[in-house]
């Protein structure tokens, strides 16, 4: 059974694309981001140095959440193909909407350079090709290389990624 958090403020609607979304943080900020009411475009991140398929996890992860009554959308790009990051905010556009936020999980600091670089080129393309006014939000996990280590920093900048997303959507269906 997913967790999907206590009473976290509402998101209807609002479209989020989050990268590295099928392990780890990512996994846990897709959750929280569906349990809000937020549609969340669950990207996985493929690389050579990943030891699994991120099509395949990005596809369970939506199952799940979908299956919990929650919308959440599958996706995958090659780490290495910023071009890939260019083209991912037009279509998640054409399936679910205008791209309201994007956030990209980092590598965790004791990853390989060469894939920190990779991510930071496709977070730089991703942020560059999102409509004007989407946030762009990038965050690296303070645990060691892993799927599953989360700090409490780490879980605490998950707090402020989804009341920063209610702020800004409070704010604009009040103008």
């Amino acid at each position: 059974m997913l967790q999907t958090g206590s009473s976290p403020p509402r998101l209807d609607g609002l479209v989020v694309l989050v990268v590295d979304a099928t392990t780890g943080i990512g996994r846990e900020l897709a959750t929280r981001l569906s349990a809000a009411g937020a549609i969340v475009a669950v990207v996985g991140a493929g690389h050579p140095d990943r030891g699994d398929d991120a099509a395949t996890n990005a596809a369970f992860l939506c199952k799940a959440l979908n299956d919990a009554g929650l919308l959440a959308l599958p996706y995958r790009i090659d780490i290495r193909d910023p071009a890939e990051a260019d083209r991912l905010p037009g279509q998640i556009a054409a399936d679910a909407g205008p791209v309201n936020a994007a956030v990209v999980v980092l590598p965790a600091p004791d990853a390989p350079g060469e894939l920190l670089r990779a991510f930071r080129a496709v977070s730089a393309a991703l942020a560059a090709a999102l409509p004007a006014g989407a946030r762009h939000i990038e965050h690296t996990p303070g645990g060691s290389a892993g799927p599953d280590t989360t700090t409490a920093g780490d879980r605490s900048w998950l707090r402020s990624v989804v009341d920063g997303l209610a702020a800004d959507a409070a704010r604009a269906t009040s103008r």
